[in-house]
């Protein structure tokens, strides 16, 4: 059977073929339902298969693009299994290239021009001539080999009537596709990624916006095929990707938009509900960069599948369906203090929103009781950057990050927007293992002149741009000025 899908602003159609004997059957309706089916039969299979090539013919004429899976051998699959679990073993990439060379296939001498172009020691002359096969290549083969990608990378597929979400970013990679921002998810794009064999070596994956979320629910998109997760408000483009191949493969995830430079505003309201049951997805995922909020922060922190993250990125705030919601609520570093599945995190990095509630005065998200937990875990034992922002923990956090030992692991700790002041940077002077570090940044804190001075004469690489006055410091100005919104 072959299949095939055409995808339109306002039409999201399917239509297959199967050939048997002296009959052919088409099924055929909108993305998402079952179809109608019908059959025609013919006076001999000769003449059943011409005018199924005919139908075929019509129907790619029309716009539809195949989606029909390519047949594996076995050996093809087991090639791709084994690359699919590492997919830095540039060895087992060279080998898969030249086996599908031998086969005849055009994708073999794709993969073997991308592999040699990683060769920095060609010449110029050499590199000219290989990007220039890969442009051929590309042109000739690439909207078959996107398969149900094509019209949404390829094409301008408009879900709405909104005009300033770009076309999708994307870049091959030895031979496959490996790397895809999506500045605005559809329904429709989303689905295709799930199923399609195209999206199986896409190890980094970006969201800055989508459908649902963008507040354009009435798009001519295909209804969600799969049940929200219990607990969770609003389904979303994103959680159609649990059970896929592309998750289970992915290595980086990013869900919101990148926050511009320092100080700068940004608007951090995408609310990425049940984003922890698709981070529960991700069995290989090393970095997660997370814009956005209204997942459960404390479901996503205890998660045990997170064995080779390295990367935990957690602006804004998640606190939707938190189990200590409330007034003056914090980020629950306790939970991820204990997880046993963080041994190789490398990079933890916090920008809290504001505080929201009604208390006087307004408690920050990263007090020193959940710092606390933090610092003396016994499992982060491979912590070296360590990002704590819009904290009030002061001084006091300062003698915690000191007497913890964790600077003797550290090279970059950033303190920015918070009420240390002369007497921490003295501390942080006083102490050997902070010459290690790279960079200390207590821009923005109660630090003077003085203290820094302090801790430049004690060899600590430190900076403390614009430091609080008196004045803000009273009025605990830190924990808004630093708010990328």
């Amino acid at each position: 059977m072959r299949t095939f899908e055409l995808h339109r602003p306002n039409s999201h159609k399917f239509w297959t073929i199967e050939v048997g004997g002296n009959s052919f059957t088409v099924t055929f309706g909108k993305v998402g339902t079952s179809g109608r089916t019908q059959t025609k039969t013919f006076a001999s299979s000769e003449n059943a298969q011409r005018a199924a090539d005919r139908l075929i013919q019509e129907k790619t004429g029309e716009g539809y693009v195949e989606t029909t899976p390519p047949v594996a051998t076995a050996q093809a699959v087991a090639f791709e299994r084994a690359l699919a679990e590492d997919p830095d073993d540039l060895a087992g990439w060279s080998a898969y290239a030249d086996y599908l060379a031998e086969q005849g296939s055009p994708r073999g001498e794709f993969m073997q021009v991308q592999l040699a172009l990683e060769d920095e020691s060609r010449s110029k002359e050499e590199r000219k001539q290989l990007q220039a096969r890969e442009k051929e290549l590309l042109k000739k083969h690439e909207r078959k080999w996107l398969g149900n990608l094509a019209p949404h990378l390829l094409d301008r597929v408009e879900a709405t009537e909104y005009e300033e979400f770009p076309k999708p970013d994307y870049r091959w990679y030895r031979g496959f596709l490996s790397a895809l921002t999506a500045h605005y998810l559809t329904t429709a794009f989303a689905q295709a990624l799930a199923v399609d064999p195209a999206a199986r070596f896409v190890r980094e994956f970006r969201v800055y916006e989508t459908l649902v979320l963008y507040g354009a629910e009435s798009s001519g998109q295909p209804p969600f095929r799969l049940p929200t997760p219990p607990g969770v408000p609003e389904h979303w483009e994103l959680l159609e990707l649990i059970g896929s191949p592309l998750l289970g493969n992915m290595r980086v995830l990013q869900v919101g938009g990148e926050v511009p430079a320092e100080d700068s505003w940004c608007d951090c309201h995408f609310y990425a509900h049940g984003l922890e049951h698709v981070a529960a997805a991700m069995n290989h995922v090393e970095e997660l960069y997370l814009y956005c909020k209204g997942y459960d922060i404390e479901q996503l922190f205890a998660l045990p599948n997170l064995t080779h993250l390295r990367v935990l990125l957690v602006y804004h705030l998640g606190e939707r369906g938190n189990r200590r919601g409330g007034p003056g609520y914090k980020y629950p570093l306790d939970a991820l203090a204990r997880n046993r599945a963080l041994g190789n995190l490398t990079h933890l990095l916090f920008h809290p929103h504001h505080e929201e509630s009604w208390v006087d005065p307004k408690p920050s998200f990263l007090p020193l009781d959940q710092v606390r937990s933090l610092l003396r875990s016994k499992h982060l034992k491979s912590l070296t950057h360590l990002q704590l922002r819009l904290s009030d923990m002061g001084d006091e956090g300062v003698r915690e990050i000191v007497s913890s030992g964790i600077l003797k692991r550290l090279k970059w700790l950033d303190l920015r927007h918070g009420c240390i002041t002369d007497e921490g940077a003295k501390l942080f002077a006083a102490c050997p293992d902070a010459r290690n570090l790279e960079r200390l940044d207590l821009s923005r804190n109660a630090v003077s002149s003085a203290g820094l001075k302090a801790l430049r004469k004690a060899g600590v690489k430190a900076v403390a741009n614009n430091p609080l006055t008196e004045q803000e410091l009273a009025d605990r100005q830190y924990l808004f000025e630093g708010d990328f919104e």
